[in-house]
């Protein structure tokens, strides 16, 4: 039982870390700002690393990996909306739409973490993640009242 919900708990967050790719890639290519579009590229490119040692692990963990992503979540919707905030809102209405992505990111880290009871590697495997993934939320937030202070 354990294993099955290790497992489950791990497509929950492979799927979460699918939409936060996809998000960031659509929002580095609506960003006007070449230093913005590269800062949502490298977190689309992290959130891939991160996605595919999810996957590994669930493999280790002899299941198959799910392959599509949360349609219907609300982290996938809150991902569409960067698609529809950013055309012609500029890089304001991207970073907004990023931080809100990531802060549903970080409260599944945080319910995995909390609603799980697993072995102390994959433990720090999770929270690393998460420790990454709360920086980019905090690293948004940051950017985000810059931002709006020179509106």
């Amino acid at each position: 039982m354990l294993q099955e919900t290790t497992v489950n708990q791990l497509q929950y967050l492979l799927k979460t870390l699918r939409d936060g790719q996809k998000g960031f890639a659509d929002a580095a290519a609506h960003a006007t700002d070449p230093a913005l579009a590269d800062l949502l590229r490298r977190r689309s490119g992290q959130r891939a690393e991160f996605e595919e040692a999810v996957r590994q692990r669930i493999i280790d963990l002899g299941a198959q990996p799910f392959e599509h992503s949360t349609l219907g979540a609300a982290l996938h919707r809150a991902w569409l909306n960067v698609r529809d905030a950013v055309a012609g809102r500029g890089d304001y209405a991207v970073v907004s739409e990023c931080q809100r992505g990531e802060d549903i990111a970080v409260q599944k880290y945080a319910d995995v973490l909390s609603e799980m009871d697993m072995p102390a590697d994959l433990r720090a495997f999770i929270q690393h993640q998460f420790a990454a993934v709360k920086a980019s939320q905090q690293e948004l937030a940051d950017l985000k009242q810059k931002l709006k202070a020179q509106q």
